[in-house]
């Protein structure tokens, strides 16, 4: 995954109104809820030949209040994720939405969920 497709990301998250942090926050995390991001790429044939590369993306919600807040941050999500563009760096991206759970922790006062999306990119070598 680009660094170009982790500023869309964290980008689109902003356009939302979504708090949301790459990997961990570096702060103390907003106190209804928060959301983090990691990503696992897929392994590429293609990418010497194409610049293909595929990546899940993953986002982790939390939140100590209620399961509404997840909620409404999925569908948020859920209808505003699906995009395509051209980076600056010239990389084009899709982005889908591929689903979304509830993840059980082991403190009783938090909630969590999880979003897959799928980014794909095609770099210009």
């Amino acid at each position: 995954m680009s660094i170009a497709a982790m500023e869309f990301m964290n980008n689109l998250m902003q356009s939302m109104g979504i708090p949301y942090a790459f990997v961990r926050w570096e702060e103390a995390p907003p106190d209804d809820r928060y959301w983090v991001g990691e990503y696992i790429e897929a392994e590429s044939l293609t990418l010497n030949e194409d610049g293909f590369q595929e990546t899940t993306f993953i986002l982790r919600g939390y939140t100590s209040a209620s399961w509404l807040l997840l909620e409404q941050d999925k569908e948020k999500i859920e209808r505003n994720a699906s995009q395509t563009a051209i980076l600056p760096n010239g990389t084009g991206i899709a982005v889908s939405y591929h689903g979304g759970s509830i993840v059980p922790t082991s403190h009783m006062d938090w909630k969590s969920m999880k979003i897959n999306l799928k980014i794909q990119e095609w770099k210009v070598k």
